[in-house]
Order: C-alpha cells, then structure tokens, then sequence
C-alpha cells in the first residue's frame, strides 16, 4: 500500500481536508482545490492553499509517492489508485485535462458500516441471503454504492461462515475476517481484469464473489456465467437507476446479443438496490432507495426487455420488499427522516408522492424509525 507522509506538501493538504471532514479532494491546474463536505462542493481558501499550476500539481505528486507510482502518473492519461496518509485511505484517481494534471481523492472511512448505521431498511439484509444468484447495487457516482455493497459483505461476515473474494479497483475497505475467510484481490497488481479475476474466482471455492464495478461485457458476462453456476455475485454498476441499470447491460453488448443477454440476466439476476444519497432531518446525507427483486413477473419483465412493464411491477410489489424511489421517498418523509421541501426537490414524479401523502396509495412496510444519534 502505498503511503505518502503528513510532512509532504499532499500530507498537509489532506490533513487540513480531513479537519474540515471533507470527503473529497480535487485539483487541477490553475484552478482552486475544491472538496467536497455532505456532499457539497466548496473551494479551498487561496490563503491556506493557492491555486495550483500545472508545475506545482506535479512537485506535489513527485515528493509524495515513489519514484515508480510518479512515472505511471506522468506517462498514463488515467490511472486509479488507494494510498494511506496518517492512518486515512484514500482511493485516488489520476487525469489529465487540457494536457495538464488533474487528481480526485476520495476518503475511504476505516470502519465497515453496518447497514442500520447507513440508515437502510432491514429488508435489505435478506437479499444478500440468497445462496446464488446476481445482487447488483447501482447509483451514480458518490452515491454510496460502495459503501452498502461492503456493508452487505461485513453481514455476512458476522453471520455466515463463507469464504468470499472480492476483485476491485482499487480495493477500498479492508476486511477483518469474523466468520467469513476473505481474499481481496485488485485489479492491476493481483489479476490482469475484472472479467479475468472473476473467471479463476470460480475455480477458487468461494462461495460469494464480489466484483468492485460492472464495466464492459466481459465483466457482466462473467459474472452471470458465475451466478448461473452456484455462486452468490455482489456488484456495483453505475446507473442511475433500476430500468437505466437493465438497459446499461444490455447496452454493453452488440445489438446481435443483446436478446441472449436479457434471457441471461433475466435466468441470474436476484436484485437490485439503486441507491441516492439526499439530505436529512439531521444534518446528514441517508439513502432513499429503488428495490427491484426477482419474481415471475419482472424476470418476464427483463427477458422481453419490457421496461415500462417492469416498473411497474416493482411499483406494484411492496408486499414483496420492492418500491420505487418516490414510494420509499415518501416513507422517508413520514418516518421524519426527510423534511416534505426535500421530497418535493427529489421526487422524480412528485404529483405522486403527494396522492401517497394525502393517503391515496398504500403505505410501505419495513423502514427504519428515525435515530437522530446516529
């Protein structure tokens, strides 16, 4: 792992980050750094550090890590990668713009949350239960995708004697084994893909795999082909949500297969939790969900690639732990959690979300009351 010292220019930089308990730090070239707090981006006074140029950027970088990660950093357009500063791990992202250096680092929190510290229902541990089978946890970036998908893994850690291994990019948060025997490999130094590491995971007796992210055909075809074949597959996919994650794979395939992916992911896939992170009552950002899980009606639903009519079965299916975001945003609102002005702002059909609140559309069991500790 590689460690950069609180004495170094980056080192202090961070350290002024991490008192001001940001969780995102960015920098380019004769632009302020910017960092990110609760999910609001704000700019680094020029009186504790000046914007940067192009020069700078690099001095910077080249007195921080060794001489080998500097040179992958110079000579590489984009480059992913974690380090630890004063006991904070960070997963770094390398880019160039406008032929100049560019950086984001994002904290990775030491403790594995569990999922009621993440303020998510309780029905929510029960898909991670399935034997086998695909749970795909999606969302746009920064929206805690991650985070739920480690918190599912540290249930099963404390509840299931498994042997699970995880294939990221970079690895983030670093299991301590409880019940479960775990083996995190990362992309680049461990295994040469996802879709690589994924395929000798099957030959190495897990019965969980855990893929970091969903990026190409190769990945998601691996890990179906996985699911299909006794294994529970736990990934992350970038999408915004349920129908959007559904179209994204079979949009990773050419046209010809794109019929034989849907059959193969209608036959594999177990769920998905489509995540956005919005304001509390309290202060804090908390999860407001998308639950798709599989029955007859949305496996008919993907195999035909029927979109509309999967929506509304999930709408359709809250006895069965499925919901929309406006379902479970309204829930959100009537459980305290989220004031009726922040529903308004976030609902994707809010004309809905006020028949819901007027008692026009059935209530939703199974979320959490309100803790305004935690």
């Amino acid at each position: 792992m590689e460690r950069v010292a609180i004495t170094t220019s980056l080192g202090k930089l961070l350290d002024w980050c991490t008192q001001q308990h940001a969780t995102d730090l960015h920098a380019q070239a004769d632009h302020r750094f910017a960092y990110r707090v609760d999910g609001k981006l704000q700019r680094i006074p020029q009186d504790q550090f000046p914007a940067p140029t192009n020069e700078e950027i690099m001095r910077i970088l080249g007195q921080a890590f060794t001489s080998s990660i500097f040179q992958r950093i110079e000579k590489q357009h984009e480059m992913d990668l974690s380090f630890v500063c004063e006991k904070v791990r960070y997963r770094a992202n390398f880019n160039k713009q406008q032929g100049t250096q560019s950086f984001s680092f994002r904290v990775v929190p030491q403790k594995i949350p569990k999922l009621n510290d993440l303020q998510l229902p309780s029905s929510v541990a029960d898909l991670v239960q399935q034997p086998r089978g695909l749970l795909l946890v999606a969302g746009a970036t920064g929206q805690g995708k991650s985070t739920t998908a480690c918190a599912l893994l540290q249930q099963l850690n404390e509840t299931m004697a498994l042997r699970i291994i995880t294939i990221e990019d970079p690895i983030e948060y670093l299991f301590e084994e409880n019940q479960c025997q775990f083996e995190q490999r990362e992309v680049g130094v461990d295994t040469e893909s996802f879709a690589s590491g994924i395929r000798n995971a099957m030959r190495q007796d897990p019965e969980v795999i855990f893929i970091g992210e969903i990026r190409d055909r190769e990945s998601i075809q691996a890990a179906m082909q996985a699911a299909e074949t006794g294994h529970l597959v736990l990934a992350t996919l970038h999408a915004d949500s349920v129908t959007q994650a559904i179209d994204r794979i079979r949009e990773f395939h050419p046209a010809t297969e794109q019929a034989n992916a849907s059959a193969l992911l209608a036959r594999s896939l177990n769920a998905i939790i489509c995540q956005r992170l919005i304001p509390s009552s309290f202060e804090r950002r908390i999860p407001c969900l998308e639950i798709m899980k599989r029955n007859a009606g949305t496996q008919d639903a993907i195999a035909r690639n029927d979109l509309r009519l999967l929506t509304g079965h999930i709408e359709a299916s809250f006895n069965e732990g499925m919901h929309s975001f406006d379902q479970y945003l309204m829930q959100l609102v009537k459980s305290e959690y989220v004031t009726m002005e922040t529903a308004r702002h976030y609902a994707l059909n809010w004309n809905r979300v006020e028949m819901q609140s007027n008692g026009f559309a059935p209530a939703m069991p199974g979320i959490l009351k309100p803790d305004p500790e935690r």
